[in-house]
């Protein structure tokens, strides 16, 4: 049984495969995130939920996804310095920022702001915001499970930031290697995706 947060937007992606780096992003509240997943079909599609229960993916053979701007490769940054003032410029305060590896596993689903991004791009790592703690937050800082960015994207409607990376052990606090590591399925079914944590 999982506990939809009531507080917190609930993200939702969306991809046509479990490996794809093609992915959407809609943002729900908590009693529309509990419509969907009473409304979902489980015969077609998968549905994933992430360790704090406030990101959901699911894969959706049939989606059709919108295109992505690849903002960021390998150390280079692809625009030129005034092309990204205009889009840290245009950015919301707080977006949603999804890391995946480089088969297309999701690893998880943060919050960043535009100095996440700057700081992202100027040092190669995987960067959020920190609402707990109220500031820049290193993926794997602490516990030095870092991810080494290879490509940032950009995504519109709605605005999120995509990171592809070398994730160096787990990335979930909970030690699994992605935070999607359950599949919900029919009559509030949960398995687990991994049949063990990172180092068992």
């Amino acid at each position: 049984m999982i506990q939809i947060p009531s507080d917190k937007d609930i993200v939702i992606l969306t991809k046509p495969n479990f490996l794809s780096h093609d992915v959407s992003v809609k943002i729900l509240n908590s009693k529309q995130t509990t419509s969907m997943i009473q409304d979902f079909d489980f015969e077609n599609n998968q549905l994933f939920v992430d360790c704090d229960e406030d990101c959901f993916l699911e894969i959706v053979p049939t989606i059709k996804l919108s295109t992505k701007q690849l903002l960021w490769e390998n150390g280079k940054l692809l625009l030129s310095q005034n092309e990204l003032d205009t889009i840290l410029n245009a950015m919301p305060s707080l977006s949603p920022f999804l890391a995946q590896d480089m088969t297309g596993k999701d690893l998880m689903l943060a919050w960043g702001k535009t100095e996440s991004l700057v700081s992202a791009i100027e040092s190669g790592f995987g960067t959020y915001f920190s609402r707990s703690r109220n500031g820049k937050w290193v993926k794997g800082e602490e516990s030095g499970h870092l991810q080494n960015l290879k490509q940032i994207y950009l995504h519109s409607n709605p605005f999120f930031v995509q990171y592809i990376a070398d994730q160096v052990g787990a990335a979930c606090h909970t030690g699994y290697y992605s935070c999607f590591f359950r599949e919900l399925g029919q009559n509030e079914s949960v398995s687990f995706v991994y049949s063990n944590k990172v180092g068992e």
